[in-house]
């Protein structure tokens, strides 16, 4: 049974969660608004498999030989400048999709107070999926999603930071063939919590409500920090 004691031991990755036969895990929110994992006690039946898929348990031994590094990004500068970064997430992800493949990655939820992770099979639904969000994700049900894609033979494209990449393959268990997973340099996330009250107060001084969040909007250039809040 996953317990925790310390924070710090916990990355809320959601796999424990996902791979509960019996469903007696739950994400809950501490008082910032980051996911840990609570447990129904008296509904648990010892099976272990929470802790065998605990990426932080089951820590992956990091290879010292090096590996071959290529720097790229994408030439469509219209897809570029709409990126936090160089739009290679975009390449990728088109291709997955021309290839009948599923896509999954973060989005906002409908009325911009979270990021959570979903699918998507068509490339008008990617555009949800471009760009940072500097916010935990709630990975919902997507590795189970993920998992029956990939037992269906389909390509699956799935894009998070590395704890929720490492999540998803201890899920898995076992390596697969037409999984391509992208991830990215991480330093940790803000509180969602945080957030949802500045979504809620600057949608009150705008007297609207959002219709798109854009970190890391380029109107300033690449190099400067900036957020981009639209309202309709």
């Amino acid at each position: 049974m996953i317990a925790i004691n310390n924070k710090a031991d916990c990355c809320g990755c959601s796999a424990c969660e996902q791979v509960c036969p019996v469903k007696c895990i739950s994400m809950e929110s501490d008082s910032e608004g980051f996911l840990y994992p609570k447990t129904d006690e008296k509904a648990c039946t010892g099976c272990g498999l929470c802790k065998k898929v605990c990426p932080i348990l089951n820590s992956a031994s990091v290879s010292s030989s090096l590996q071959k590094a290529h720097a790229a990004y994408n030439k469509n500068e219209e897809q570029r400048l709409a990126s936090s970064s160089g739009g290679i997430f975009s390449l990728l992800a088109k291709q997955a999709i021309m290839e009948s493949g599923l896509v999954f990655g973060a989005a906002f939820s409908n009325d911009f107070r979270k990021v959570e992770h979903i699918s998507c099979k068509t490339l008008e639904e990617l555009e949800k999926l471009r760009g940072s969000k500097y916010l935990q994700s709630d990975k919902q049900d997507s590795y189970k999603q993920a998992e029956h894609a990939l037992n269906d033979g389909k390509l699956v494209l799935y894009s998070g930071t590395p704890c929720e990449i490492e999540g998803l393959k201890k899920y898995l268990r076992e390596p697969h063939e037409n999984l391509l997973t992208l991830d990215l340099i991480c330093h940790g996330v803000p509180s969602p919590k945080l957030w949802s009250k500045y979504a809620v107060f600057r949608e009150h001084e705008a007297g609207a409500s959002i219709s798109k969040a854009f970190f890391r909007n380029k109107y300033y250039g690449w190099r400067k920090y900036s957020l981009l809040l639209e309202f309709s």
